[in-house]
């Protein structure tokens, strides 16, 4: 049986920008996909353009993968920023230290050339019970900051139930302006998160992604598919962080993407 050579053996991080994926054709047929196959999709198929114009030999030595889908990129217009409004959800993977929130925060504003975003959801790894406000309060001084320094202008928050949410609003100094519901675990909205929302003017919404958004097995079936097996060995998502942009007053997605991370303990890779 003959070794297959790895294609990027020293690589211990990458990050996928896929574009926007509104003109991806082959999305465009799979709209009842979840969003973990939808990132799969984005993942492998950004992965496979970036693999077909890098040279082979300097892949040997890369240690940070950066993958865009460079025929998807577009930058929002300067004269109909006005027009649009973006938002954008970060979903944590795995446990993150507080600094991944204006990187990737900086990351979609570099990708789409705008100064600010009108909303950022902060979605935690497996929000499935009752959290601790205490553990969110580190990254809310955070994405206060950002609000300060107006590159979000509003914050919102995921799957907290009327308890957290209150101990939120009143620790925070900039309140939280959304709450997104995962209605597989709660088929109607709870009535007192609902009478909570309605009295402070916090938006309530609907989501279906998955506590575990993207499971480690699913990313490395999705390198592997473009790659080797040896490539595809010991890589652990980190965060997603899932992007739209609307323009106001008709509701149409102009522009959807992912920005993407991942590491291996590459002494470990094999």
């Amino acid at each position: 049986m003959v070794d297959v050579i790895p294609v990027f053996p020293k690589a211990g991080s990458i990050f996928v920008y896929t574009g926007n994926i509104v003109n991806w054709n082959r999305l465009k047929r799979k709209p009842t996909q979840s969003s973990t196959e939808e990132l799969k999709e984005c993942i492998t198929e950004t992965l496979s353009k970036y693999l077909s114009v890098s040279d082979a030999k300097e892949l040997q030595y890369t240690t940070d993968l950066v993958c865009v889908n460079s025929g998807f990129k577009e930058s929002l217009p300067a004269d109909e920023r006005g027009d649009l409004k973006v938002t954008a959800k970060l979903l944590f993977c795995v446990d993150q230290p507080v600094e991944v929130i204006t990187e990737a925060v900086e990351k979609v504003l570099t990708d789409l050339d705008i100064s600010f975003i009108e909303t950022l959801l902060l979605a935690f790894p497996e929000m499935q019970e009752k959290i601790d406000v205490d553990q969110i309060r580190p990254y809310w001084e955070v994405l206060e900051d950002l609000v300060a320094q107006e590159r979000v202008l509003s914050i919102g928050t995921c799957d907290l139930d009327k308890g957290s949410l209150e101990e939120l609003y009143e620790w925070a100094k900039v309140k939280p302006c959304t709450n997104q519901v995962n209605l597989a675990s709660c088929c109607v909205m709870p009535q007192d998160l609902t009478e909570f929302a309605k009295a402070n003017d916090i938006q309530l919404l609907t989501h279906s992604d998955p506590p575990e958004f993207m499971p480690a097995d699913v990313l490395q079936e999705a390198i592997k598919s473009c790659t080797t097996e040896k490539d595809s060995f010991g890589w652990i998502p980190q965060w997603a962080l899932r992007y739209s942009v609307i323009v106001k007053c008709r509701g149409i997605i102009r522009n959807k993407g992912y920005i993407f991370k991942a590491e291996r303990n590459i002494k470990k890779r094999y």
